[in-house]
């Protein structure tokens, strides 16, 4: 039988996850045997591959060199064999059945070539399923919010959290897949403004709900911080925008996130740290 879904799940040295999310998707798995699932494993030693190969027999695991996000979901896409690709976080949990629910949404409109599900959190609250195209600061970050909270999603404004983006395989392939030179983050805005420049349209789906444990796939914040500004200033380089512009409204939302957590005595030294980092990209 073919398949028609692929998931494809980039782990990096986060066994303890990637168990509770291959559970669940077998759990769920609404469409049989027409359901792959792939894993592409960037970690140093062999810990997830082996325990992969031991306790799922089915699961398609790939050894990788860490070479990023997208070009590891790039080693997975070439090997999938399903029409309808699901790009899976790691620490992510589904909570439903939703892959016959999926390919529904693909047959009902044919303009959509990509959307999302609703991320929800451990507590079953809403978590952040999208956000604003190229915004930065403390007005947009209240705008992703709001919007997420209303179930509000704008095509062509807002791209689709990477935890989850269900996307067709022949147009993912035409647009030129992620770009590798984006190590990690901004690769789903990235990827989404290709698609929209293709005439592609985007969709988010507030009926089916997935768990995202944000945060619990990457080890270090300092870390995940310079990654993302590494990957906004080839973004910005590459779509012709001002880099500083964002770096200055992204210092003073930490300026405004340091004045407020002193006010509650709240321990700031994270955020100072933050700013810190941030300052070094503007020299």
């Amino acid at each position: 039988m073919g398949k028609k879904i692929s998931v494809i799940i980039v782990s990096y040295m986060n066994l303890n996850i990637i168990k509770d999310c291959l559970s669940s998707i077998y759990k769920f798995n609404d469409i049989g045997n027409e359901l792959e699932v792939i894993i592409v494993d960037n970690s140093p030693e062999n810990t997830i591959i082996n325990y992969v190969k031991k306790e799922w027999e089915s699961v398609i695991v790939v050894k990788n060199e860490n070479n990023g996000f997208g070009e590891a979901n790039n080693v997975g896409a070439r090997i999938a064999r399903g029409n309808v690709i699901l790009f899976l976080n790691p620490d992510t949990i589904l909570v439903e059945p939703l892959f016959s629910f999926a390919l529904e949404k693909f047959d009902e409109s044919r303009e959509v070539a990509l959307f999302g599900l609703k991320l929800i959190d451990k507590k079953f609250k809403r978590n952040m399923s999208y956000y604003l195209i190229d915004s930065a600061g403390f007005v947009p970050s209240q705008i992703n919010k709001i919007c997420n909270k209303l179930d509000i999603f704008i095509d062509g404004k807002m791209f689709i959290s990477g935890a989850n983006i269900f996307i067709l395989k022949d147009i993912f392939f035409e647009i030129g897949m992620f770009d590798e030179e984006i190590f990690m983050y901004y690769e789903e805005s990235d990827l989404i403004k290709r698609l929209r420049n293709k005439g592609y349209k985007t969709a988010y789906f507030k009926e089916k709900r997935i768990i995202h444990l944000e945060g619990k796939s990457s080890n270090n914040n300092f870390n995940a911080l310079e990654r993302r500004m590494n990957s906004l200033k080839y973004y910005c380089m590459k779509y012709d925008q001002n880099f500083s512009e964002y770096l200055e409204k992204e210092i003073n939302y930490l300026r405004l996130k340091t004045v407020v957590y002193n006010l509650f005595r709240n321990d700031v030294r994270n955020l100072k740290k933050s700013i810190k980092i941030l300052e070094s990209y503007n020299k």
